[in-house]
Formats: structure tokens, sequence, C-alpha cells
């Protein structure tokens, strides 16, 4: 997702129903790239990050219309996950 740059929409704190486990979401804007293009979609799309556990219910509404900077790291099978973030003024 080099060059990919994520608008914080909004974010939501809940439990989840299963085991009332507490999670974040993280709702992102970012236009669409070249190889969204080439798939037939174009302009803007949504993205939803859940935080890690030990970041969770660490937002507040100040981080809206902010930058959302993703930082993963490598987990089992290879994959990435997503391990921290940061906010940054949106440019």
């Amino acid at each position: 997702m080099a060059g990919v740059k994520f608008q914080v929409l909004g974010y939501r704190d809940f439990n989840r129903k299963s085991d009332g486990k507490p999670m974040t979401i993280v709702t992102t804007l970012s236009q669409c790239t070249p190889a969204d293009n080439s798939r037939g979609t174009f302009g803007n799309k949504a993205t939803d990050f859940f935080l890690p556990d030990d970041q969770v219910g660490t937002l507040t509404t100040e981080a809206i219309g902010q930058e959302f900077v993703p930082e993963y790291s490598l987990g089992s099978f290879g994959r990435p996950v997503l391990v921290g973030y940061k906010l940054q003024a949106w440019k």
C-alpha cells in the first residue's frame, strides 16, 4: 500500500458479541489506485482497520480528518498484521 494515503472518516469502539472482547475499528477514505482502476474501480474507497488489542480505545474525535498511517509486521504464515498506527495532519 505504498503511496496510498488514508484519511480518517470515523471510528467505533464496541464489544465483540461472541466473547465481549473490546475492539476498535477505524474507517478511512483513500483514492483508488491504478491497480483498482484496472479492475473497474474508480474514485474513492472506504477501508476499515481493526486496531491491535493494546491500542483499542485510544482514538479520540481529534483523529477524524487526519491521515492514518498503518504500521505492519509479519504474522503467522507470512501475512501482514497491523501492529500500530500514526496520525498526522492531512496534506
